[in-house]
């Protein structure tokens, strides 16, 4: 026992010199560093003494030693004496002479040597200390817990990103035009034929959405990394519930989600000759249908298996050039920008798994007051309780600007 406190005193005195050492203080430094000198020459005088207590488990002619190297009163046990010698030759040289006689008995989970129950006598064994029973030892087991959460890999988002974002202070109502006016023949000395554009409208609101978590006063102070991991928890629910808006919400008292409200695009597409519910060539006829203006700045958006079937179609259609490819991380598909997006429609019969074309002039997304996520901490409405609220919030709304901006690959329903 003594050895194992001397080594732990000597670690303390490190750790204080080194910590000495990054203040700068030199005269502190110089006192630990003369203690640790002087504990590595007791360590080393214990560690090379004869009279170990290591050194005294067992004599030279065999006998199990117990209570400080004195002979028990009751019966004893005696190992042959090729094995006792073996083993007393092992113990005094500290484990750095091992017969190979004592190999059958090593021990390959707890290291050492393991002798037979046949050499020691049961009466003079009365228990164990383990970790298994708290009893026994269990309850001097230290816990430790990282102060780290493992994350949670959060559903893959991307229409915020690829869509007009502007901030907002009240409803706007943004007009749209419909339709062209429409130029005629004009004879000779007769009027021109009057014709105007057809406008509409639509209004970009504001609907309130957000999560509310309530922590203990005792989990914020005891785990101060808990109230920042929550606050992460709640930025991204947030981010995950806005994102099925914005692709497949009602438009009524919420976002206008862009499935159902786009351009209608080429099909409904059939599946190719190998069952890929979304083919090359059906990708084709969808880039062909989307205006040459969009073009410029258009990008396909699916989810990510979907990706994958589209890559099984290349590779079953023999293409002599790679139509679906990635560079520095991002994924095109005939040259346009693959978005992933985990709440667009599964690749199946009567979906839309697949939209293409300019998102930013085909979908507009309004924030009012500004995009940032509000977070807020409430620390009275539960105070008898003992509790903390935190609130993270934000108001938002999308709505499709132009139709025809964006196309949709619709499969057929049969």
């Amino acid at each position: 026992m003594k050895l194992f406190e001397l080594k732990g005193n000597l670690q303390s005195q490190l750790q204080a010199a080194r910590e000495a050492a990054a203040k700068g203080d030199d005269k502190t430094y110089g006192m630990h560093m003369g203690c640790v000198a002087g504990l590595q020459r007791e360590i080393q005088a214990l560690e090379g003494s004869p009279n170990s207590s290591i050194r005294r488990m067992v004599s030279p002619e065999g006998t199990l030693l117990v209570d400080g190297g004195q002979r028990p009163t009751g019966r004893r046990k005696f190992l042959p004496s090729d094995l006792a010698g073996a083993l007393h030759t092992m113990i005094v040289s500290g484990g750095k002479n091992v017969d190979s006689r004592l190999m059958e008995y090593f021990d390959p989970v707890g290291g050492g040597i393991r002798l037979p129950r046949t050499f020691v006598d049961p009466s003079d064994v009365s228990a164990a200390l383990y970790e298994g029973s708290n009893t026994a030892g269990g309850y001097a087991v230290p816990i430790v817990v990282d102060d780290q959460i493992v994350p949670l890999a959060p559903q893959e988002m991307s229409v915020r990103k690829i869509a007009m974002v502007i901030p907002t202070q009240s409803d706007i109502k943004i007009p749209t035009k419909t339709a062209f006016s429409t130029a005629a023949i004009k004879a000779e000395t007769s009027s021109f034929t009057e014709s105007e554009p057809t406008l509409g409208q639509f209004t970009l609101s504001a609907y309130m959405a957000g999560v509310l978590q309530e922590i203990s006063w005792e989990l914020a102070q005891d785990v101060p990394a808990f109230q920042a991991f929550a606050v992460d928890d709640m930025l991204l629910s947030q981010a995950m519930f806005e994102e099925n808006l914005y692709v497949n919400g009602t438009g009524s008292g919420q976002a206008q989600g862009l499935i159902g409200n786009v351009g209608a695009g080429y099909g409904p597409q059939e599946p190719d000759t190998n069952g890929n519910t979304v083919s090359t060539t059906g990708i084709l006829n969808l880039i062909g249908t989307l205006n040459e203006v969009y073009h410029a700045n258009a990008s396909f958006l699916m989810t990510r298996p979907t990706g994958v079937i589209i890559r099984k179609a290349q590779m079953q259609s023999n293409l002599f050039f790679p139509a679906f490819t990635s560079i520095g991380g991002q994924d095109y598909l005939f040259g346009y920008p693959v978005n992933y997006s985990a709440y667009m429609p599964a690749a199946t019969r009567g979906n839309t798994p697949v939209l293409f074309g300019d998102f930013k002039r085909g979908y507009i997304i309004g924030d009012r007051g500004g995009s940032g996520i509000n977070v807020k901490v409430l620390d009275q409405p539960l105070a008898a309780q003992g509790l903390l609220q935190l609130l993270a919030y934000r108001r938002t709304d999308g709505r499709v600007r132009r139709s025809e901006a964006i196309q949709s690959y619709v499969v057929s329903a049969s």
